[in-house]
């Protein structure tokens, strides 16, 4: 009878208490490519080989943060991200083996897929709000060219660990913040790593707006054959629900 006492006694004190809190993204970010790929044949430019040209897509948040001591907070994460382009090969060139011969008309696609999951505490929470952690992505994606019945492609599918970092400023006395946000690595001539920085305007109830500029930064050498020197970056806007 006391342990059941002692439990809703507890229950009802975190009930009464602001213990849980949290954060929805939905945003939307455009993202120019500009850089190489190469894959089993020659160093291939994204934008003059490719075709590739800017693109938009979706990209969510979720953010559980608790009072419990050394237990870390949770951020998990979606990104969809995808270029696409088409055209008559200007000079002859090697894609996965197969010679894709000038003035042939290719299709190429890079399909890429980024699922989240972080650990992190929070450093200062006040008006000033650091956080810091660690960060597991996994990459899901695909590579393509095609041209007629020529089709050569590569798939990647590989866990990236990664440091996470938050900054956020509150003004004071204002519904205004401006906040960056972003994970990194660099391992064995490899380096990863994707970023935001924007403003916030929250309006009521904890929902709000947000707008800035995003980046992300892949340079991978030999995964499953596939070499990478790439940076994706452009402007993003997402609605917020801070609860």
């Amino acid at each position: 009878m006391k342990k059941a006492l002692l439990f809703l006694t507890l229950i009802t004190s975190l009930s009464r208490a602001d213990v849980i809190g949290g954060e929805l993204n939905l945003g939307y970010y455009n993202h120019a490519p500009t850089g190489t790929a190469q894959y089993q044949g020659d160093v291939l430019k994204l934008e003059d080989t490719l075709k590739w040209e800017s693109e938009g897509d979706i990209f969510m948040k979720a953010y559980l943060e608790h009072p419990l001591p050394l237990i870390p907070n949770i951020k998990i994460g979606y990104s969809n991200f995808g270029h696409s382009g088409n055209g008559s090969v200007k000079k002859s060139f090697t894609f996965g083996g197969e010679r894709f011969d000038t003035d042939r008309k290719i299709e190429t696609k890079f399909d890429l897929k980024m699922y989240d999951l972080t650990l992190y505490y929070e450093l200062l929470d006040n008006w000033i709000n650091i956080d810091a952690g660690v960060n597991i992505k996994y990459i899901d994606g695909e590579l393509s060219v095609k041209s007629g019945t020529q089709e050569r492609s590569t798939d990647v599918q590989v866990p990236v660990p990664m440091l996470y970092a938050k900054v956020r400023l509150d003004i004071p006395a204002t519904d205004l913040s401006f906040q960056a946000e972003g994970n990194y690595i660099t391992y064995n001539q490899n380096t990863f790593y994707d970023a935001e920085i924007g403003a916030r305007y929250t309006l009521a109830l904890g929902v709000g707006v947000e707008a800035g500029y995003k980046t992300m930064k892949l340079d991978i050498q030999e995964i499953d054959d596939l070499s990478m020197e790439s940076d994706f970056s452009g402007a993003y806007a997402k609605l917020i629900w801070d609860f």
